[in-house]
């Protein structure tokens, strides 16, 4: 695969990421939910792959992120949407890294 088909699909799946947290109706969902999700949409993605995602999307103000331990090895990670994620998600904003959606 090239690495420009690789970025795309990179950057495509971070933007469904801020898809599935927008809607929910407090703006919040864990990581392991938003996993589920992108692979029943046929979306290959590891734990490791969500978690890259979103460090990236709270680095660039989309959202913030809660780190729980729940057991030795165990974390939970629950993201909250922000305003600005909001607008990445809603194509009024653009951040480096996340694929601008256009409506069909």
């Amino acid at each position: 695969m090239s690495s420009a088909v690789r970025r795309a699909l990179l950057e495509d799946r971070r933007w469904f990421v801020l898809d599935a947290i927008a809607q929910m109706a407090d703006r919040r969902l864990n990581a392991d939910i938003i996993l589920m999700i992108l692979r029943n949409m046929g979306r290959p993605a590891g734990v490791e792959d969500i978690r890259e995602d979103l460090e990236h999307l709270e680095r660039e103000g989309c959202v913030t992120l809660e780190r729980m331990n729940v057991s030795p090895g165990r974390s939970l990670w629950v993201a909250t949407l922000t305003a600005e994620g909001l607008q990445v998600r809603d194509n009024t904003r653009e951040v480096p890294g996340v694929a601008l959606r256009r409506p069909l």
